[in-house]
């Protein structure tokens, strides 16, 4: 889609840094945090929403939520989806919310 943002964040059209790439997806920080570690995943792949995705790609999301939580030494962490007309943009994204202490902040 053309004037999908997140299409053209996925093909290097803005100025957008990565904080992790997979054969399948983006991830990146929200530019309208909600939490102390905002972060979005982002398929490479234009997919409308949950509606349109695969499990394995479903599981490749938890994977690399895990990954993040563990590198960001979060002990905890919230995924959150919003599909159909709850979506501000139509282009599937998972955001990955997570709150640190004050010793483990970024």
């Amino acid at each position: 889609m053309d004037d999908c943002i997140f299409c053209k964040i996925v093909k290097g059209e803005t100025q957008t840094k990565f904080i992790k790439e997979t054969q399948n997806f983006v991830i990146f920080i929200d530019i309208n945090p909600q939490a102390a570690i905002h972060l979005l995943i982002v398929p490479k792949k234009h997919i409308k929403d949950i509606t349109e995705i695969k499990d394995d790609l479903w599981k490749e999301i938890k994977d690399v939520s895990v990954y993040m939580a563990r590198e960001k030494g979060l002990s905890g962490f919230r995924l959150v989806h919003n599909a159909g007309d709850a979506a501000l943009v139509p282009h599937m994204h998972v955001h990955f919310l997570g709150d640190v202490t004050p010793e483990r902040a970024v």
